[in-house]
């Protein structure tokens, strides 16, 4: 079995069998991370698609004495989910999203899942309006459930700076939308 990295070389080398052993690697990992976000089976799918395809496609620009292979492409899938919020496409979903979902639901369930996707959105929203090393802090420890020091050794900043940001999004988070 191959590290990321020996398969990280191979795929520069244009070795496709190595693509597919990361993809394979990673894939549910990715997923679930995306989906944890967003709450939705497709649009999950296809964002960790997009992320695959940049990871491929961005290779050569993958330097592995700045990162491991793991923590860049997560990277590159925080940076998916921070621009789906940021598009346009993001604003004409929520826009679309039938009333007779919630006309017709009865179970409350249902209802209950449809709020807090709606809660997550919102605080999505308002996280990829911050720059996006701040971002990705929020989405570390929110979604990736990494602690202050993970995230500190991964973007290559003080712990202290982690921890200000991130408390500083949670406050204003409070202030703006509770």
């Amino acid at each position: 079995m191959h590290t990321d990295r020996q398969l990280a070389r191979l795929i520069k080398h244009g070795n496709r069998k190595a693509a597919d052993e990361l993809f394979d690697r990673y894939y549910q990992e990715i997923y679930a991370y995306i989906y944890r976000q967003f709450g939705e089976r497709e649009l999950a799918m296809d964002l960790t698609q997009d992320t695959f395809v940049a990871t491929f496609r961005g290779m050569y620009g993958f330097d592995e004495r700045k990162a491991e292979f793991r923590t860049w492409l997560y990277h590159i899938a925080a940076n998916k989910v921070t621009d789906y919020y940021r598009s346009r496409r993001y604003h004409q979903h929520i826009t679309e999203q039938s009333l007779d979902e919630m006309e017709y639901a009865e179970d409350y369930d249902i209802l209950k899942g449809l709020v807090e996707r709606e809660r997550v959105q919102q605080i999505m929203e308002f996280v990829s309006e911050y720059e996006p090393s701040w971002a990705q802090i929020f989405q570390k420890k929110c979604f990736e459930e990494k602690t202050f020091s993970e995230i500190a050794k991964e973007l290559d900043i003080s712990e202290n700076t982690v921890k200000t940001r991130y408390y500083t999004i949670i406050k204003r988070l409070r202030k703006e939308l509770f």
